[in-house]
């Protein structure tokens, strides 16, 4: 059964999908010096149709290493056409080459697959937010095609979400929280906000 708040997301994602800037979230983690570090990252989707959102990653990023020492993040996304706002707090895994799930590691090279030739592109550069070389045949290595092997550098990156606050501008506002029991089972519950 999808959480209360999905229903809603999906309905604001084809109400807004017309817009490019729609599949982007922007993405609060917690630098490992404790600092907050926010960034834009792309909704590549949920994962096998239950209530995980997926993004793709570089494992070289400072992204990642925030995510080791503190996987709690939040996403923040705005659908300007609906004037509708989602925060979406949650666990954060890193899927990369060496995972030990086989299901998440063929999800990992779907994604892969799923990206254009310019996504790939970027996971064959020198890592991200380090200091350029001079060397310009760096950013001219070769990128596997779909199919093939996804590059070491990609990862797959899953959010289990447990909270989330809604806002439909002007006048509407809820918040979504997730119950875990201890066999596992989840159990949402909504409250109605001032907005």
């Amino acid at each position: 059964m999808a959480a209360p708040w999905r229903s809603a997301l999906v309905r604001s994602l084809e109400a807004n999908k017309q817009l490019p800037v729609a599949k982007f979230m922007q993405l609060a983690t917690v630098r490992p010096d404790g600092r907050p570090s926010v960034r834009t990252v792309v909704f590549r989707g949920f994962h096998n149709e239950s209530d995980l959102i997926t993004f793709t990653t570089d494992t070289r990023t400072y992204k990642v290493e925030d995510i080791k020492q503190h996987p709690w993040a939040q996403i923040c996304w705005y659908f300007p056409e609906t004037r509708e706002q989602f925060r979406l707090g949650g666990n954060l895994e890193i899927i990369g080459e060496d995972h030990p799930d086989n299901s998440l590691l063929v999800a990992r090279q779907e994604a892969w697959d799923s990206m254009s030739t310019n996504g790939r592109t970027w996971f064959a550069w020198p890592a991200s937010g380090r200091v350029r070389e001079q060397d310009s045949a760096e950013f001219e290595k070769p990128v596997p095609d779909r199919g093939e092997k996804a590059l070491p550098s990609f990862a797959l990156a899953i959010m289990d979400v447990d909270s989330v606050d809604y806002v439909r501008l002007p006048d509407f506002r809820a918040g979504y929280s997730c119950d875990v029991g201890s066999d596992g089972s989840r159990s949402w519950t909504q409250q109605e906000l001032n907005p």
